[in-house]
């Protein structure tokens, strides 16, 4: 067999997956495409290089999310610049649930609105905010929510107490939770202070959290949500525990769940 023969044959080897495609698979395989493309590259790239030059951030691997389809991303919440140091560990657009007053800042808003970030009102009871989030899950988008509620600046050290919201968009989704922990970041809730300060940040990521034996049907039931908001806790403190294991500034020191903080109180 000549060089000419066996190039040919190389080929047409090469080339036979793409030629036994049906049509929709062609089409299929045609539209996948990075989320991270374009425009929203370049501003990745500029959060990267932040969170890397000016808060030495580290993250162990990536951000073990699907490639396509949707997912819940849910995280401890340490300052407000989490979510920057969140997006520079995933390979996926995040487009967080924020404050309605910091998502219509025209600083940020077109950005916000690119990415698809949601304005949720602090009162607790947005209702709308919730429908749009359960629509970007149905739409195959990743959705980030901090199951805290609130900012507990202690550079990751303790964790606060879970509320049910994350847990009923989990349950009602359907969709598969993948838990990270952010750890040595600004001792800060500021804003400005978050950007500014230096800092030496951490986030982990852990296995996809099984919810598996609970319905969408269910998510109203409040011992449900409690339930999965427990497994969420028990995860996050997992990940906590492997943090400051790995920290050797982190001593001795204890680590306080939202029980121990509840009884303390």
């Amino acid at each position: 067999m000549n060089s000419w023969v066996s190039l040919a044959l190389t080929a047409l080897l090469l080339a036979l997956p793409r030629v036994l495609m049906t049509r929709g698979e062609a089409d299929a395989a045609a539209r996948i495409k990075p989320e991270i493309h374009g425009d929203l590259a370049f501003y990745w790239w500029v959060i990267r290089f932040y969170t890397w030059f000016w808060h030495r951030l580290q993250h162990v691997g990536w951000a073990p999310l699907p490639e396509t389809g949707p997912a819940v991303l849910i995280s401890n919440h340490t300052c407000c610049i989490d979510h920057l140091l969140l997006q520079s560990s995933c390979r996926r657009v995040l487009g967080f649930m924020i404050a309605r007053e910091f998502f219509e800042l025209p600083i940020v808003h077109a950005f916000c609105v690119r990415v698809g970030c949601i304005p949720v009102n602090r009162d607790g009871r947005d209702l709308q905010a919730i429908r749009v989030a359960l629509r970007a899950l149905n739409e195959g988008k990743v959705l980030p929510i901090f199951p805290e509620g609130k900012v507990t600046a202690n550079s990751g050290r303790t964790l606060g107490p879970m509320l049910p919201g994350a847990a009923f968009i989990a349950v009602r989704s359907g969709a598969p939770v993948i838990p990270a922990y952010i750890y040595g970041s600004p001792l800060t809730d500021d804003i400005a202070q978050s950007l500014l300060w230096r800092s030496r940040a951490r986030v982990r990521f852990g296995p996809p959290i099984d919810i598996s034996d609970f319905k969408p049907s269910q998510a109203g039931d409040k011992n449900v949500l409690a339930r999965v908001s427990d497994r969420f806790e028990r995860a996050l403190l997992e990940l906590q525990a492997q943090c400051l294991g790995a920290d050797p500034e982190a001593g001795s020191e204890t680590i306080e769940t939202s029980s121990e903080q509840a009884r303390a109180g």
